[in-house]
């Protein structure tokens, strides 16, 4: 089956679910429908994840400051490559537990 979005609604299996805010970014495995929402202002952890049933496994966890600082900034793109990395607009990369959605890790990638 396909994954269809429009504007902040998925569709995968003949389920359906709206999202609070427009999607921008999305992976899917064979086990896990991972999608980035639009920040809007009132929340910066905006990945969530979901089964094949569009049941919500996780919600990002908030970084530690081991991680970020003192600073979080909305996320802008996503990736898997050697597990789920999330990426914020300073270009922060944050390893995630793609089981869990807890930060294990982070890197920047500034020139």
């Amino acid at each position: 089956m396909k994954l269809l979005i429009n504007g902040n609604i998925i569709s995968y299996n003949d389920k359906s679910i709206v999202m609070k805010s427009k999607i921008i970014d999305f992976i899917i495995t064979t086990e896990y429908i991972v999608i980035l929402e639009e920040y809007t202002g009132d929340d910066f952890d905006l990945v969530y994840c979901f089964d094949t049933n569009l049941y919500l496994l996780w919600k990002i966890k908030t970084p530690d400051s081991k991680f970020i600082g003192k600073k979080q900034l909305p996320y802008v793109g996503m990736s898997v490559n050697h597990g789920l990395t999330v990426v914020d607009t300073l270009g922060r990369y944050l390893i995630i537990d793609i089981d869990t959605g807890d930060i294990i890790d982070m890197f920047c990638n500034r020139f």
